[in-house]
């Protein structure tokens, strides 16, 4: 019969978890900015077939806190283009072509965990929620020109969820300036308008500046 490990045993391995993950941080505040290109569809009832992705950009600041040397908090104020193109209806004869555009004042909170090596070098793996306030929102259906969503059936954008997920990779430059090459997705969580199911899913990459510790 295997034995299982007695409970002063058990209590020294997660002390050294706990020791490991939540080693306090050499610096606890840091802040930067954050830019990049984003590569966005759509997806939902509304949009039958999907078409290109649709390129746009981001552009933004993030403050971040270190609650240990590998677990931190970032909050960032992101200023970044969605929406894509597709096909809609039920069959070839009477599908209609859409683009939608989509522009947002967006919150990403997430959580890092950090995994530095080398000294230099760092991995990164993150994930959180966001939320985003529409800017603009325009459409364009068949061969029409580009409208303001309210002004159509699809109505206007709403206040969207979105869930990101990514990673990255870290490199310290000397004076304490690091340089982060960010990959990450986020999942819209509702629709992006508020009369058809169509919601964004959006690529970003992104790097990341923060200034020195």
């Amino acid at each position: 019969m295997r034995q299982v490990p007695s409970l002063p045993c058990r209590l020294a391995a997660a002390a050294l978890l706990v020791s490991i993950v939540c080693t306090p941080a050499a610096a606890q505040e840091r802040s930067g900015l954050i830019f990049g290109a984003t590569a966005s569809d759509l997806y939902g009832d509304f949009v039958v077939v999907r078409g290109d992705p649709k390129w746009g950009f981001l552009v933004g600041a993030f403050g971040e806190t270190l609650i240990s040397q590998n677990v931190a908090l970032n909050l960032a104020f992101n200023y970044t283009q969605k929406g894509g193109k597709g096909f809609t209806g039920t069959g070839l004869l009477d599908a209609e072509s859409v683009e939608l555009d989509l522009n947002y004042i967006e919150a990403p909170l997430l959580v890092e965990l950090l995994l530095p090596f080398g000294g230099t070098w760092g991995l990164m793996a993150y994930g959180g929620i966001a939320a985003g306030y529409n800017v603009t929102c325009k459409v364009k259906l068949g061969g029409g020109s580009k409208e303001s969503c309210k002004d159509t059936a699809l109505g206007g954008a709403t206040f969207e969820w979105g869930l990101p997920v990514g990673g990255g990779l870290s490199y310290n430059v000397s004076g304490g300036e690091m340089i982060v090459f960010d990959v990450r997705y986020t999942w819209g969580l509702n629709d992006a308008v508020k009369d058809a199911n169509v919601r964004n899913g959006t690529w970003q990459f992104l790097i990341r500046l923060t200034g020195s510790q």
